[in-house]
């Protein structure tokens, strides 16, 4: 049915899509954090966590897209929805800073479990 082809191309084709613009994503802020992280500053180990982070996640997102690309030779069609590589860069690019910030927090600001508040 339609309901079902429709389906398949968001988690096949625009998943894998968005995997691909964040596995590029996050290999820039691996190698950024990895530069960092020789050069001992304190911002390289909060950035290798969230490539880390990210790599996960997009792989994870990739699995339907790679099994569709694998067992039918290529990827659904999405007709007429345009997908932007610098729309997908900028979402990611918009995550990516956020979960930065959040692990720099985390990593530097650790609250005493003990205390509530």
């Amino acid at each position: 049915t339609d309901l079902q082809q429709g389906l398949v191309t968001i988690v096949c084709r625009i998943g894998f899509d968005a995997a691909i613009h964040g596995f590029i994503v996050g290999l820039i802020i691996a190698g950024v954090g990895l530069f960092l992280a020789s050069k001992k500053h304190r911002y390289g180990k909060p950035l290798l966590s969230v490539a880390r982070k990210i790599a996960i996640f997009c792989g994870v997102l990739a699995i339907p897209g790679a099994v569709c690309l694998l067992t039918s030779g290529s990827l659904p069609p999405v007709n007429s929805l345009q997908l932007s590589s610098v729309g997908l860069i900028g979402f990611w690019a918009l995550v990516t800073l956020h979960l930065i910030m959040e692990e720099m927090n985390f990593q530097w600001f650790q609250q005493d479990p003990t205390i509530e508040g």
